[in-house]
């Protein structure tokens, strides 16, 4: 089968990826990063009351006129209003209440003044007050941030903590959202070992399942972490088959290429799957297979772990965002200038691993083979260098993409 196209096995992808819409509902700290499925309409108005916005007194501006700083108005003050508390009580001429901050303010008062501006004598009660005051000077209005039946957040947004302290503030303690996605993370191969086991003769750790796993946790995505299997197409089939009924995208690493080992052409075959391609034009990370079972894509990638970490931000990223409404954003691309090199041409489409700061892209090591892991650590991007390329050099053009 010929190499296709990474934009073709993209649109290939998403053809057959269709949009999460069931629902569930979730608390209120436990909807972050979620979309929104409905709506938020405001229950109340936010203020509920005329409040005041600080400490100090508040009373009817009409009994300022003509204050000044030789000239100062005297009142009476009545009683205090405590944030929580509530008064009834009307004031007269020349009265006032003492209020703090939060606190309604009575519907005879128009106006409130800073403690910090008066005289106040807390054993007569006698309040001097040396200036005018308008209406409604330092004054909440009930409702001035959100009012009852007011559009808060349409449906569709992804929720974030400002949008939690919104939903806080109008006493709503349940979000309806989208279920997220749940993704299976398969990887195969009889050499793999998982971390904690013993190391044998001949056989390695699992890095794959954990980068997978982890950049699925990173992303505020669940995952279903599968135990290594041998290569058993048989075994591996049966298991897939009785799996993809608890999730809604497979993603298996190893077994893809040409190999006697690389069983993922026989399993596909074994679960009379649909292949959709097998093999992308692009270095590392050519023998992509992709198949279709039962409404649910499978995506085999790599084995090598750039390799996989490759396919995964170009190909699986992009579904996912799909699959969830994008409440998982894609990945970012920039353009940015080279510091340091890379010495090999490129006579295929290929992607390295990069550090992205302020416009520059940094490439200081020379482990860019498919099957190194440790020069991931320290790495924030992937480079992407035009089939045909020479090496790059210092001050090169290059397309970056963000995978954090």
């Amino acid at each position: 089968m010929e190499k296709i196209s990474l934009e073709l096995a993209l649109e290939t992808l998403l053809n057959k990826i269709e949009v999460l819409n069931e629902y569930e509902y979730r608390s209120l700290l436990d909807s972050s990063g979620f979309v929104l499925a409905e709506d938020i309409i405001s229950p109340l108005n936010n203020p509920p009351f005329n409040r005041s916005p600080l400490d100090g007194f508040t009373l009817n501006s009409s009994d300022t006129i003509g204050a000044t700083k030789d000239n100062p108005i005297v009142f009476t003050v009545k009683s205090e209003i405590f944030a929580g508390g509530y008064c009834n009580e009307e004031i007269e001429r020349n009265e006032a209440f003492r209020i703090m901050t939060g606190a309604p303010i009575p519907d005879s008062c128009n106006c409130v003044i800073k403690q910090e501006e008066v005289d106040f004598n807390e054993e007569t009660g006698i309040l001097k007050i040396y200036r005018e005051l308008k209406e409604y000077e330092n004054f909440c209005f009930k409702g001035e941030d959100l009012k009852v039946g007011e559009l808060v957040v349409q449906k569709g947004e992804v929720i974030t903590y400002n949008h939690i302290g919104v939903f806080a503030s109008l006493g709503i303690d349940k979000i309806k959202v989208l279920r997220k996605p749940k993704i299976g993370i398969l990887s195969l191969g009889s050499e793999l070992l998982m971390p904690g086991d013993s190391l044998e003769n001949g056989k390695i750790y699992n890095s794959n399942l954990f980068t997978l796993m982890s950049k699925l946790k990173f992303l505020n995505l669940d995952g279903v972490m599968y135990p290594p299997m041998s290569d058993d197409p048989i075994l591996v089939s049966n298991f897939i088959e009785k799996e993809l009924k608890n999730i809604d995208l497979l993603i298996t690493t190893g077994g893809v290429s040409v190999g006697k080992k690389d069983i993922m052409h026989d399993v596909i075959k074994e679960l009379n799957a649909n292949r959709l391609f097998w093999k992308i034009d692009i270095q590392p990370g050519t023998p992509v297979l992709a198949a279709e079972k039962d409404g649910k894509v499978i995506l085999s990638l790599s084995g090598n772990p750039f390799a996989a970490l490759v396919n995964f931000e170009l190909l699986g990223r992009p579904i996912i965002s799909k699959l969830s409404s994008n409440a998982i954003k894609s990945t970012e691309i920039v353009d940015a200038v080279v510091k340091g090199g890379f010495s090999k041409a490129s006579s295929k489409r290929r992607f390295i691993r990069g550090f992205f700061k302020d416009g520059e892209v940094f490439l200081n090591d020379n482990k860019h083979s498919s099957g190194t892991i440790s020069s991931l650590i320290g790495k924030n991007s992937i480079v992407e260098i035009k089939a045909g390329s020479s090496a790059l050099k210092d001050g090169d053009k290059v397309r970056v993409i963000l995978i954090d």
